[in-house]
């Protein structure tokens, strides 16, 4: 018979599993949280939490949404809509929730082992249940590298999020782009109309040779081939988009809201800092050297034997008798070699995550300076071509037609006139849109969301 001491023992390792799974339980708890807010859309927490908190969903039809594309889309809009259906997103989400799924597993122990046994010699039936138990601070070490791995995956839904935004309005600025040189063009053809107009009239007065309707007529025709490039153009960014919103590339988007106008930035320091603070691949790198620890702390707990525990009942049919035995056992750590290697391969896996975070930490600052940059150079450059540059060209082409039409000006120095006005409006454009994807960048490069 089995002395009621013995039953109390094993009866013991009961709460001292649910005590390895309770360590762990609130920490998981808060992660499954900002899970179930990034599907059901809520809008993520202020930027004090380090964790992703995004929304996304799987949803592919939205009639309201589509109206409001087709209708009067703005960037904010288009945004949030790719956040809630583009389907990368949705696969690092579900990336996320399947690490997160392995942090109990890892805090299971193994399986419990049922054998039936019959001896005839003996004429005894046997029942026995044997379970493996590792020491409680190995499984706990386990749950927190798989815990910290969860929130590393985390930090990469977040980033995966930077990206589409970025995409997003890079996707948004080309269309806009395109759709604004096609406007350029479409005016510049209305002044070329006039221009043809004035140079027949003055050719059939006598006044000029015919020379200057053909050239009118030639410039034109150039524009017009010109325009008819861009419109296929137009028709890729538009896919290029849709394609982001998972919708089809055809389906229509209506007439895109304004880029915003430069407005003065942070200073680089604090732009670092806030990188620094808010950047999800340094929070993902920082979470793999805390995942690394946790298995290193596995790793230096290797010589500590494991117990093995088990119970079993026996019908003597010969005596007519029914028994209860309990056995327990331990295993033996006896290759040193072996547990010697597991610990410096933990070593080196700790000093390789330090230094894919400190290389990580470089390459965001370089991020940020090279974005900050290029963002301060194209603001700059757009306010003197639309504060001056443009303007000027207005009034020289102004100046230039009187001028022709008062013959006082020959027709290619016209011309030239409209060609400058042209090329300042486009540089004009390009430049707000550089603005635009160099500030998407920025945003991304820091990991802050852009506002409303």
């Amino acid at each position: 018979m089995i002395p009621g001491r013995a039953t109390l023992r094993i009866a013991l390792l009961v709460p001292v599993f649910l005590q390895v799974v309770g360590c762990l339980a609130p920490e998981l708890k808060e992660d499954w949280q900002a899970v179930a807010r990034a599907r059901s859309g809520e809008r993520p927490a202020p930027a004090s939490t380090r964790r992703a908190e995004r929304q996304t969903s799987t949803e592919t039809d939205d009639p309201e949404l589509h109206r409001k594309l087709a209708d009067d889309p703005t960037l904010y809009l288009v945004l949030s809509a790719a956040e809630r259906r583009n389907p990368d997103l949705a696969a690092a989400l579900e990336r996320w929730v399947g690490f997160l799924e392995k942090v109990p597993q890892r805090l299971a122990p193994p399986y419990p082992t049922l054998r039936l046994g019959y001896s005839s010699m003996f004429r005894m039936n046997t029942v026995e249940l044997m379970q493996d138990v590792p020491f409680p601070s190995k499984l706990l070490a386990e749950g927190r590298a798989a815990l910290a791995e969860a929130r590393a995956t985390g930090a990469e839904f977040e980033e995966r999020r930077n990206l589409l935004r970025q995409q997003v309005t890079a996707a948004y600025a080309s269309l806009y782009l395109a759709r604004r040189e096609l406007e350029l063009l479409d005016a510049n053809l209305e002044i070329l109309n006039r221009f043809v107009r004035i140079a027949q009239t003055r050719y059939e007065a006598g006044t000029v040779t015919q020379s200057d309707v053909l050239r009118a007529e030639l410039e034109r025709s150039t524009i017009r081939a010109e325009r008819a490039v861009l419109s296929r153009e137009v028709e890729t960014a538009a896919s290029a988009l849709n394609v982001l919103l998972d919708r089809p590339p055809e389906t229509p988007i209506g007439p895109l809201a304004p880029l915003a106008l430069p407005q003065p930035g942070a200073q680089t320091g604090e732009l670092y800092d806030r990188a620094l603070q808010y950047r999800p691949e340094l929070e993902a790198a920082s979470q793999r050297v805390a995942s690394a620890d946790s298995m290193l702390a596995r790793a230096r707990e290797e010589w500590i034997p494991d117990l093995t525990v088990g119970g079993a009942y026996v019908r003597d049919l010969g005596m007519d008798e029914n028994e209860v035995e309990v056995t327990a056992g331990i295993t033996l750590p006896l290759w040193w070699g072996s547990i010697r290697a597991k610990s410096r391969e933990a070593e080196a896996e700790s000093r390789r995550a330090s230094a894919e975070l400190k290389a990580a930490r470089n390459r965001v600052l370089d991020e940020v300076k090279s974005t900050s940059a290029r963002l301060a150079a194209a603001a700059e450059r757009f306010t003197i071509l639309a504060e001056e540059a443009v303007p000027r060209a207005e009034q020289n082409l102004g100046v230039a037609e009187a001028a022709y039409t008062a013959s006082k000006l020959g027709f290619l120095e016209l011309l030239d006139s409209q060609r400058m006005l042209l090329l300042k409006q486009l540089e004009r454009e390009r430049a707000l849109v550089e603005h635009a994807t160099s500030q998407a960048e920025l945003e991304k490069a820091i990991g802050e969301a852009p506002k409303p």
